[in-house]
């Protein structure tokens, strides 16, 4: 697994994770969400890494459930 790093941004969703050509996971948090709010989106992007889904052949929602299922 690569490395994993978590960004501060503005961004029009709460979070978002990208996997870069390197294998790294580039984890996007909104700047504009509370702290409490900005720790939540972190923990679901995490499980989405935990769970290997951005190698999984499953539905996106199917992966959507588990991580929000796994973080809450």
């Amino acid at each position: 697994m690569g490395d994993i790093f978590i960004r501060i941004i503005k961004l029009s969703t709460p979070g978002v994770t990208v996997l870069d050509a390197d294998g790294n996971y580039n984890v996007y948090i909104n700047e504009d969400l509370s702290e409490k709010e900005r720790r939540k989106v972190a923990d679901h992007e995490l499980e989405h890494i935990k769970q290997d889904h951005f190698y999984s052949d499953k539905p996106v929602a199917e992966c959507e459930r588990e991580a929000d299922t796994k973080s809450a």
